[in-house]
């Protein structure tokens, strides 16, 4: 049977905690590397290139990752067995510590190869099927 839905339930969900702190303070880190790299150097393409890159999929991950915090403690802070699963799945730091590096050596072996290694699409199969696993690990802990 599949969960249900985040919803409300008994599991208290907060954005006043360390590993949350972290996940924003990483991503900030990463804008202000960008604005940054603009104001001292407005005008090199190859630089914003490298630095999207390099970070692109990292700022993908961050923001997926705050947004879907954000969205399931603001809309139950006191969530359900799914809810908290997902919650714990983004905190824990596990799926993005690995999930990341995998779908940046598919990004980078895509993109050198100019296309004709097609590993981007498999990266982020993998980094689902992760997802899943750590999700389902978390959920199993609640029910």
């Amino acid at each position: 049977m599949p969960p249900a839905p985040p919803g409300a339930g008994s599991a208290p969900l907060s954005l006043a905690t360390p590993a949350f702190y972290l996940l924003v303070a990483v991503l900030g880190l990463f804008v202000v590397m960008l604005l940054v790299l603009r104001s001292y150097y407005p005008n090199r393409k190859r630089g914003f290139e490298g630095y999207l890159d390099a970070a692109g999929v990292s700022l993908a991950f961050l923001v997926f990752g705050v947004a879907l915090v954000v969205f399931l403690v603001l809309r139950d802070p006191d969530g359900n067995a799914t809810s908290w699963a997902l919650y714990e799945t983004i905190l824990s730091g596990y799926w993005l510590a690995f999930a990341i590096p995998v779908v940046t050596v598919g990004s980078s072996v895509e993109a050198r190869s100019r296309g004709t290694i097609r590993w981007m699409v498999p990266s982020v199969f993998v980094a689902a099927l992760m997802f899943l696993g750590i999700f389902a690990y978390y959920y199993s802990r609640l029910r």
